[in-house]
C-alpha cells in the first residue's frame, strides 16, 4: 500500500498530494524555528543571560546562605542583610562585628548597607525570637539570657550605626519595620527608591519599637511620629524623603556603581569623598514630592498633615481617641472621612498598654531633644526635617535604654505570647479574646513603670577605639589606648569578654536547651525544627 501511495506523489503537487496521503502516513519535517514557537529556545539566551543573584556574586559566602554577606572593595565595604525573617542574636552579633572591622579599617572610606533582593530590607527583630522570650518569661518568670542578650545587642547595634565614624550608605531596598527601619533612618547617608516602604507595627502586637525608632519618630514634625507609631500607616517611595524619614532619593544602581568607583575615594580628602557620595542623591520625581506636586497621588496626602497634628498632638491615648471621634464627626461626607475612619480602625487594633507606652517614649525623646538642641526654636533646623542631622549619641543612648526596659517589661506580660503569635501568623484573630484595658486609671501606673526605667537599670555603651589593633610592638605605641606598663594597646580581659559577647554563637546551646524543654516529648519535626522524626520519647536525666 505504501509503495502505491509513494508512486502517486510525483504526479501530485501541493495540497492535492497531501490530500491523497492517509492521515497515518503523513509526515512533517521542520524547516525552521520561529520566536513565537512554544518550544523555541534562543541560542544566545543561555550565553548572555544574567546570572541568578548576579548582583551578589563574589560575596564571602559563595552559597549566599549566610545571614550577613560581605564583599570587600578597595575604599569601600559592602554588607548585605540576608535574613528576611528578622534579626536573631547570631545575625545581630555578626553584623556588629563586621561593622566594627570596617570602621577601624584604614582602607575603607565608607560602608554600604543593603539587603538581599527581592525581599524585605529588615523587619527588625525576629518575631519568633520574641515569642520564645515571652513564653520562657511566662514559664520561668524571667527572661532567658539569650533573649536579654538579643535585646541589648540590638540596641547597641543601632547606636553603632547612628554614631558610625564613617559614612554609612544605606539603601532601603524593600519593606522595613520597627528596628529594621531604624537602621536605615539613623544611617548617615540613607536613601530610598520606588520599592521602599516603612511602617511601625510593634504596637499592634503588644510591643514597642526598638533600635532607636522612637528617637526617629520623635524627630519628625507635625506629630507624624505618634501617627506612624499608633496607626502603622505605611510610608512608601518618595514620601519617605518628603516627610524626612530618609535623606536621599537613591537609585538601586548607586551601590553597584560606588563599588566600582570606591578606589577613587582614597585619592581625595574626607570632605571631598562625602561630596562625591552626595552626587548620587537624585532629585525627587515630579509626582513624588508632597509639597511641590499640585495633584496628590494615591499614597500619603499632604492634606492629612493638619488633621494628624490636631488629633495625634494630644498627650494621652484616650484624648487621641476622643479627638479622632470629633474629627470624624466634623469631616463627615468630606474627602478626609475615609482617612480618619482608617485611623480609628487602626487604633482599635493596637494593644493599649504598648500604644500608651510608645507614645510616652516618643514624648520623652522629644523633651530631651528640645532641651538639649533647641532645634524647634531654630528656623533653619525647623526647615531641615532629617532626623539623622540631629542624632545626639547621648540622647540616643538614653532613648535606647528606655526602649530596652519597656520591651523587657512588655515581654513579661501575660498577653505577650498571644500578641506575638498574632504577629507571626499575621492575624489579629488569635488575640481578640484578650481583654481591652482602656481604663486610664488601670493603665497609668503600668505606663509609669514600663516607660521610665528605675535608676538601678543599667544600659551602658562602651567607648569604641577608632584605630585597629596591631601585633607590631612599635606600632602599638601610636595607639591611643597604649599602656606602657603592659606594652599592649588593649585590655586583654576586656577584649576577651567583648569577643565572647559578640560571638555569633553566643548562648546557642542554652537556646537549644530552652526549646527542647518547651517542646517536652513532642516531636521537633512537627514544628519544623528537625528533619529527623523522633521514634522514642526523649530521655530525661
Amino acid at each position: 500500500m505504501w509503495q502505491l501511495v509513494t508512486s502517486v506523489l510525483p504526479r501530485c503537487r501541493g495540497a492535492r498530494a497531501r490530500d491523497l496521503l492517509p492521515r497515518v502516513a503523513r509526515r512533517s519535517i521542520r524547516t525552521g524555528f520561529f520566536p513565537d514557537d512554544e518550544d523555541f529556545i534562543d541560542p544566545e539566551g543561555p550565553v548572555l543571560a544574567d546570572h541568578i543573584n548576579g548582583r551578589w556574586r563574589h560575596m564571602d559566602d559563595p552559597t549566599l546562605r549566610a545571614n550577613i554577606l560581605e564583599r570587600s572593595n578597595v575604599g569601600m565595604g559592602m554588607l548585605v542583610i540576608n535574613r528576611a525573617s528578622g534579626f536573631d542574636l547570631s545575625s545581630v552579633n555578626d553584623l556588629y562585628r563586621r561593622l566594627r572591622d570596617l570602621e577601624v579599617n584604614s582602607l575603607k572610606r565608607f560602608v554600604g548597607l543593603a539587603a538581599m533582593e527581592p525581599g524585605p530590607f529588615s523587619i527588625g527583630l525576629d518575631p519568633k525570637e520574641l515569642l520564645l522570650a515571652a513564653v520562657c518569661a511566662s514559664k520561668y518568670k524571667a527572661l532567658p539570657r539569650f533573649s536579654r542578650a538579643l535585646l541589648w545587642n540590638s540596641q547597641e547595634l543601632a547606636h553603632l550605626v547612628a554614631d558610625y565614624r564613617k559614612p554609612v550608605v544605606c539603601h532601603l531596598s524593600g519593606v522595613a519595620h520597627d528596628g529594621g527601619a531604624a537602621l536605615a533612618c539613623l544611617s548617615s547617608f540613607s536613601g530610598a527608591f520606588h520599592d521602599s516602604e516603612l511602617s511601625v507595627r510593634a504596637c499592634r502586637y503588644g510591643m514597642v519599637p526598638m533600635g532607636g525608632m522612637t528617637y526617629v519618630l520623635a524627630s519628625l514634625k507635625w506629630e507624624l511620629g505618634a501617627f506612624l507609631a499608633l496607626t502603622g500607616w505605611p510610608i512608601k517611595g518618595a514620601e519617605l524623603v518628603a516627610l524626612g524619614l530618609v535623606e536621599h532619593w537613591l537609585s538601586p544602581e548607586a551601590l553597584p556603581f560606588l563599588e566600582l568607583t570606591a578606589e577613587k575615594q582614597l585619592e581625595v580628602s574626607e570632605a571631598d569623598a562625602a561630596h562625591l557620595l552626595r552626587e548620587h542623591s537624585l532629585p525627587l520625581p515630579e509626582d513624588g514630592d508632597l509639597f511641590q506636586v499640585k495633584e496628590e497621588g494615591s499614597g500619603f496626602k499632604r492634606r492629612y498633615i493638619p488633621l494628624i497634628a490636631e488629633v495625634f498632638g494630644q498627650e494621652t491615648l484616650p484624648l487621641i481617641r476622643e479627638a479622632l471621634k470629633k474629627a470624624i464627626q466634623r469631616e463627615r461626607f468630606s474627602q478626609n472621612e475615609e482617612f480618619l475612619q482608617e485611623c480609628e480602625k487602626a487604633l482599635d487594633q493596637v494593644d493599649d498598654r504598648a500604644a500608651w507606652t510608645t507614645l510616652r517614649l516618643i514624648q520623652l525623646a522629644q523633651a530631651e531633644q528640645v532641651k538639649h538642641r533647641r532645634w524647634v526654636q531654630d528656623a533653619k533646623a525647623t526647615a531641615r526635617s532629617s532626623p539623622r542631622s540631629w542624632v545626639n549619641p547621648d540622647i540616643l543612648a538614653s532613648v535606647l535604654r528606655r526602649e530596652l526596659w519597656a520591651q523587657q517589661e512588655l515581654l513579661k506580660h501575660q498577653d505577650a505570647p498571644k500578641n506575638l503569635h498574632a504577629a507571626i501568623t499575621d492575624s489579629l484573630d488569635s488575640r481578640q479574646g484578650a481583654p481591652k484595658q482602656r481604663n486610664p486609671k488601670l493603665l497609668k501606673e503600668d505606663i509609669a513603670k514600663v516607660a521610665e526605667p528605675p535608676k538601678d537599670f543599667i544600659f551602658a555603651i562602651p567607648e569604641r577605639s577608632e584605630i585597629s589593633l596591631s601585633s607590631h610592638p612599635r606600632l602599638r605605641k601610636f595607639h591611643p589606648d597604649y599602656d606602657p606598663r603592659t606594652g599592649l594597646d588593649h585590655d586583654p580581659d576586656w577584649m576577651r569578654q567583648e569577643a565572647a559577647r559578640w560571638h555569633p554563637k553566643l548562648f546557642e546551646k542554652e537556646r537549644e536547651r530552652a526549646v527542647e524543654d518547651l517542646l517536652g516529648d513532642r516531636d521537633p519535626s512537627a514544628f519544623g525544627l528537625s528533619r529527623w522524626v523522633r521514634v522514642e520519647p526523649r530521655r530525661t536525666m
